[in-house]
């Protein structure tokens, strides 16, 4: 089937500022210009404050009340959730197949873009996408996150919303195959947990985020630097280590914090944003009192200053940082270097493998931050981490003993280490840490020796070739017209609609068991706080 020119309707729960809005607008500032693509269209909740202008004046603009989050609508969902989930997801496919013919758009040549249809944040997305395939649109389901992926709460609330009694059966309504439905993700390894699940490899695409920075309106670092020392009343040497994220659960502030105190003063260490949910917001919060308690030079809320933008704060950096223990795609180790910024970061292989493997030289990635303890505060410690992941889950445990099985990753502190990995604490024995850091100076001697070449990369500046290297490896293979064309082969593939023999590999275990397979477990992502 030949299309003389596509329609794309790019779809998610809302537009707020974040990683999939950005990501929005990333392909919509792509898509621009291409003959093949006639018309882009955006549908989501009310929130879509987050859209660049850019965006909002090249494409269209749509809200469905019902996409927004199922926790900030009013789903007093009656006994039957499951019917409810039904009529409501009958209810927004109509809505979405009717805004499209009022736009003039046939079936035939639309291809719905479905960002994180299967997160649990909507429990009736992945019914509306079989609905629009029965109607004859193609559906592209890009992943960023499992809910799989250590959300207990959202796998445990989509299993009750779908009436499911196994794993199994939530599995058959999150992925479903079809000739009209295809998958993306943002990195190789969680295509290829796709493609052993069962999807067939011919219908998943990698689509890896493009990364545009305006650097014509980076100032110069000496004007940076003067804004940010003005904005946050900062010594004249101080030195800006960066974190540009919003501070959720799975960022580890507890270690950013570890790595301020590891660089100590003149640098001062900034957290840019704060979290919209309440849980994220009483981690975040907790965290901030923390600091005031032991960690001195640090900045919280660095991007909410009036007088200070995104381009000033990286401008102002001599280095950025990451110690996030999980991400979809993992920006943060590129957009720096356009802005000819170094990174120092957590390693995480199933992201930095892929721009490795492009050529990336990331020379200050670190696999742990060595803890040093007695043995029986060792072992105190490992019991808590186990203890963490099993209670995690315990709500959902009949559905999941071979996923909390320990895997290699998690099994028990060899005696000859004598250190514990900082990521591997409950955030309560963080803080722990982060407090005898600040007050025993013996103990914060010896984490410094354990963990040499962090402290040395945090307060080092980086080589000029490896930033020139990186910056044009990131610009060759990360760029708008590497995305345009990404976008384009899998939009053409979507609608293409080719009958695939076979759904794939044959599979006898469940999405939970794959992603959790694939990821280890760090308690910090799932601490809950009253």
């Amino acid at each position: 089937m030949k299309i003389s020119a596509m329609k794309i309707l790019i779809v998610h729960c809302h537009f707020e500022r974040g990683g999939v809005t950005q990501v929005v607008d990333n392909h919509v500032h792509c898509l621009q210009g291409s003959d093949e693509i006639d018309e882009v269209a955006l549908v989501s909740g009310p929130r879509q404050s987050g859209l660049q202008e850019t965006t909002r004046s090249s494409a269209s603009i749509w809200r469905i009340a019902s996409l927004e989050y199922d926790s900030l609508r009013d789903t007093s969902l009656n006994v039957d959730e499951q019917a409810q989930n039904d009529k409501q997801a009958q209810h927004t496919a109509r809505e979405i197949d009717e805004r499209c013919r009022q736009a003039g758009w046939t079936r035939q040549e639309t291809v719905v873009h479905w960002h994180n249809h299967s997160l649990g944040k909507n429990a009736a997305s992945p019914l509306v996408i079989k609905h629009l395939a029965d109607f004859g649109y193609s559906c592209l389901l890009q992943i960023h996150d499992f809910a799989e992926d250590q959300r207990p709460q959202n796998w445990a609330y989509l299993k009750q919303s779908h009436g499911c009694e196994k794993a199994s059966e939530l599995d058959a309504i999150l992925y479903p195959h079809g000739d009209r439905l295809s998958y993306a993700t943002l990195t190789t390894g969680d295509a290829e947990t796709l493609v052993q699940f069962g999807i067939h490899r011919s219908r998943v695409d990698v689509l890896p985020n493009s990364v545009r920075l305006p650097t014509d309106e980076l100032p110069e670092f000496e004007v940076a630097t003067h804004k940010v020392q003005r904005a946050f009343d900062l010594p004249a040497d101080f030195r800006w280590m960066l974190y540009p994220v919003r501070g959720i659960r799975r960022k580890n502030l507890g270690e950013f914090l570890l790595m301020c105190q590891l660089a100590g003063r003149p640098t001062i260490g900034a957290m840019t944003l704060m979290p919209d949910t309440p849980m994220e917001k009483r981690s975040y919060e907790r965290w901030q009192a923390v600091a005031e308690r032991c960690v001195e030079n640090v900045v919280f809320n660095a991007a909410h200053h009036e007088d200070i933008q995104f381009v000033d704060n990286l401008s102002a950096a001599s280095v950025v940082v990451s110690s996030s223990v999980a991400e979809g795609f993992g920006m943060v180790f590129l957009e720096p270097w356009l802005a000819s910024r170094s990174v120092v970061a957590r390693n995480l292989p199933g992201v930095t493998g892929d721009f490795i493997n492009h050529g990336m030289r990331l020379e200050h990635l670190y696999d742990a931050v060595q803890i040093p303890g007695s043995h029986s505060w060792l072992t105190e410690a490992n019991r808590q981490f186990q203890n963490a992941k099993t209670d995690a889950w315990k709500d959902v445990r009949r559905d999941v003993e071979t996923a909390l099985s320990p895997s290699a990753s998690d099994q028990s502190i060899s005696d000859a280490n004598e250190w514990i990995d900082f990521a591997r604490l409950t955030p309560a024995m963080q803080i722990e840490v982060l407090v005898r850091f600040n007050t025993d100076s013996g103990f914060a001697k010896e984490v410094r020796d354990r963990n040499a070449a962090l402290c040395d990369a945090l307060v080092t500046d980086a080589r000029p070739e490896i930033i020139d290297y990186n910056r044009n490896i990131v610009a060759a293979n990360f760029g708008p017209e590497n995305q345009k064309q990404q976008l384009l082969n899998a939009y053409r593939k979507a609608i293409s609609n080719e009958s695939i023999p076979g759904t794939g590999v044959q599979n006898d275990q469940t999405m939970l068991e794959l992603v959790e397979n694939s990821r280890p477990f760090y308690p910090c992502r799932v601490e809950q706080l009253d």
